[in-house]
Order: structure tokens, then C-alpha cells, then sequence
């Protein structure tokens, strides 16, 4: 089947009772994928829709919509300023992009960064060092260290290694498309109604955060244990690991293939804490005295998240949810919304409260999405007491330990394996 009838297939079969995981697209963002031809007539249709639900305010859905229609019709100017981009010399640039191309640099999926007139000599293994070029081994000398260590910005993150220049690259352009997947899931979690609806009726751009998000790839495990073992006795026990006073998040590099999952599982898991984290106004130490456990569900929940196709990515089926099928007897939500940072991480059975948590985070994803990320939203930026859940969701707890009883039995079922061909 081709990636176009696979996507549509995808999209019918959520519309007819969300038969597997949820299908996201990633509007051309300039960093990752190739644009494809435009589909105006669709995306005309996707972009009333995504207004529509604006005005009701379904910003989720909204974003979706819109991120779908710029995906269908990448030339659709009114969305492309909605999302941030000016037309640049005949080309759609975000705002980093254009400031760039200013400065006289174009971005290359394999270098990041690079004036057209130097691709040649950076193709032949020559890297510039200041006003003079180096060969590779000498540049590998320069950078063997993190703090000296290459980087590359995009629009959203900054990514430092002491890798190679390629790999900072292409992670830091995977950590935009993560970003724009997360924007239109949890829309209403830092974009308010007004910003989405006056988005996507052009008369402004959406919001974007004040500061890029820093990462660090380390070379190899050693490098990192090494670096980090100072500020985490624990270090070597981990894939990677997000400081939330920091604001840094660190992952290495492994060539061991039977780990590949297991370090993209834990890349998405951390870096969506950075997201909620340093998206929120006032967050500090959040979930320290009730609702941590939606801090690692939606975080798990995120483990899920996995490329179909150029610019499209699926979420919300396996991972922990394989777990969390299994569990005879799953715990009230009234205790599990109890639990603050310390109680939850004390549990002998630590890794059943998280895939319980992760299939209760997929199920309010689908049942009750907007009042799910005003929940998030409250644990992040205040200290909410075990019953903001309910508060929020509008039902008791009786209701939701029913809803999550039949949701178990039944749809969890579905998603503990991602359906063949998804």
C-alpha cells in the first residue's frame, strides 16, 4: 500500500472508532522531511474544519486540522503564516530559518547550518574552524569534549554533541517534528483559545516559546556516565535523563541495535518532560504532593510515538500499554491521583503505577482531551490536590474507575499491540 492510501486508510479508521493508534501530521517544517505536491482542495476543506473547532474551542483538534491541511498544501500561505513562516526570497522560512538566511546560511539535512558556496569543501571532509578549514580528524579533536562540543539550532531546540555535526543534525530536526506533534496534541496546555482562533483566522502567528530547548548527545555512554555521574550518583543505570532546574536534557549515542527502541522509547519520554516542563509558566517541582503520576503516564504515553511516513507519526499503541492490559486488578484513580512525586517513586511496584498511568493518560486522550490538558496544565502550574482530576474532568472518581474498567476490557486491548501493516 502507498504511504498516501496508508495514510488515508490511517485516517478512516480513527474516524470509525479509533481502531489504532492515532495518526499525526507534521506540517514541512524545512528541517526534515521533503514537501510533497500540493492537495488544495483538501486542505481548503481541513482548514475550515481546523477553524471551525477553533471557535469551539477544540484547540487539539484545531492544530490537527491545520497541520494536515499545510501537510496536504504546503503553498497554503494564510497557514504558513499561521505556524510562524514568511515568504522568503520565493521560499517559506520560520522565524530562525529567516534569520539565517540573512546571516547567508542555508540548512543541509546532513551539516545543519552551511553557506551554498561552502557544501562543496563540506562534502569533501573539510570543517570550518573560524576563518581557516580543517580536516575532519582535526575537527574530531576540536569537539572530543561536550562542553566544546558542535551545535546545532533550529527553531525549537539547540542540540550539543561531541558525536559528529551529523548527528547533532538530524536529531535536532527529529526534535522538531516531536515538537509539532506535541503543539497540536496538547494545544490547550500553553495556547490559550484567543491565540489559536486568531492563528488560524491570520491575523497573527501562533506563540512560540521564548527559548529553544537544550540538548546534549553525548559520543557514547562512557562519555556521558562520566559527565553526569556528579549530578547523578544513579547515572549509569539510565538511557537518558532530563534536569528540570537545568533545563537540559542528555541522551547518548549507542551503536548497539538490540537497544535502538529502548534509546528512542527514552528519548521521546524525557524530551516530552522538557516540553511540558519548560512550557509552563510556573512550574516548580510540579506533582510534589498529588498528580505525579500523569508526569510519567504522559511521558510513557509519548514512548509510543513512532514514524509511519514522510511527515507522519503514530501514537498510542504498545509501549507500556502491553503492561497495563495485563493488569488484573488495576488500582482506584482516587490513590493513583494521590500520590505525589516521592510516594509514587517509593512503590515496590513502581512499574505497574507507570503502565496503569500510560493507559489511563490513552484513555483521556480520547475521551476527554481538552479537559485532560487543563489537568495537565494544573498539575505543571500549581499544586493541585488529589480531586483536580475529577474537577476537571466534570465526573467522580466512581465514573472514571468505571470508565477505566471498560476502557481495560476492551479498547486497551486493541492498543497493547499496534495492528499489523500500522
Amino acid at each position: 500500500m502507498s504511504p498516501r492510501r496508508l495514510c488515508l486508510s490511517l485516517a478512516l479508521s480513527l474516524l470509525a472508532g479509533r481502531a489504532c493508534a492515532e495518526v499525526l501530521y507534521v506540517p514541512p517544517t524545512g528541517y526534515r522531511h521533503t514537501e510533497r505536491s500540493g492537495d488544495p482542495a483538501v486542505a481548503d476543506s481541513l482548514s475550515t474544519r481546523a477553524i471551525d473547532a477553533a471557535k469551539q474551542g477544540d484547540l487539539s483538534t484545531a492544530l490537527r486540522l491545520a497541520s494536515q491541511a499545510l501537510y496536504r498544501d504546503p503553498s497554503n500561505q494564510a497557514l504558513r503564516r499561521a505556524f510562524g513562516y514568511e515568504l522568503v526570497d520565493g521560499e517559506f522560512l520560520s522565524g530562525y530559518q529567516a534569520k539565517q538566511h540573512r546571516r547567508g546560511y542555508a540548512w543541509d539535512p546532513r551539516f545543519g547550518w552551511v553557506k551554498p558556496a561552502d557544501l562543496t569543501r563540506w562534502e569533501s571532509g573539510e570543517r570550518p574552524a573560524g576563518k581557516r578549514w580543517v580536516s575532519l580528524e582535526v575537527d574530531r579533536d576540536r569537539h572530543a569534549d561536550i562542553d566544546d562540543g558542535w551545535q546545532v539550532r533550529t527553531d525549537h531546540c539547540v542540540v550539543t554533541t561531541n558525536h559528529s555535526i551529523e548527528s547533532a543534525t538530524r536529531l535536532a530536526a527529529e526534535l522538531e517534528d516531536l515538537f509539532q506533534v506535541w503543539r497540536q496534541l496538547f494545544a490547550g496546555y500553553w495556547l490559550d483559545e484567543r491565540d489559536v482562533r486568531l492563528a488560524l483566522a491570520g491575523e497573527r502567528s501562533l506563540p512560540e516559546p521564548r527559548r529553544p530547548f537544550r540538548v546534549f548527545y553525548h559520543r557514547d555512554k562512557p562519555s556521558y556516565v562520566e559527565h553526569l555521574r556528579r549530578r547523578q550518583p544513579r547515572i549509569a543505570e539510565t538511557l537518558g535523563i532530563y534536569f528540570d532546574t537545568a533545563r537540559e536534557a542528555h541522551f547518548y549515542h549507542s551503536d548497539d541495535s538490540t537497544k535502538a527502541d529502548r534509546l528512542r522509547a527514552t528519548l521521546y519520554h524525557e524530551a516530552t518532560h522538557q516540553l511540558f516542563q519548560e512550557s509552563a509558566t510556573k512550574a516548580r517541582s510540579p506533582g510534589e504532593s498529588a498528580g505525579f503520576w500523569v508526569i510519567e503516564g504522559v511521558a510513557c504515553w509519548f514512548e509510543t510515538l513512532r514514524p509511519t511516513g514522510p511527515g507522519m507519526y503514530a501514537i498510542g499503541a504498545g509501549g507500556r500499554l502491553r503492561s497495563a492490559s495485563r493488569i488484573e486488578s488495576p488500582r482506584p484513580i482516587a490513590e493513583l491521583a494521590a500520590l505525589g512525586r516521592s510516594d509514587l517513586q517509593r512503590r515496590g511496584d513502581l512499574a505497574a503505577v507507570y503502565a496503569q498511568s500510560t493507559a489511563l493518560v490513552a484513555m483521556l486522550m480520547e475521551e476527554h482531551p481538552a479537559a485532560f490538558a487543563r489537568y495537565v496544565r494544573a498539575v505543571y502550574n500549581r499544586r493541585p490536590d488529589a480531586a483536580e482530576l475529577p474537577r476537571q474532568l466534570g465526573i467522580s472518581f466512581a465514573q472514571i474507575d468505571l470508565a477505566y474498567r471498560r476502557y481495560a476490557s476492551g479498547r486497551l486491548r486493541e492498543l497493547a499491540e499496534p495492528a499489523a501493516g500500522h
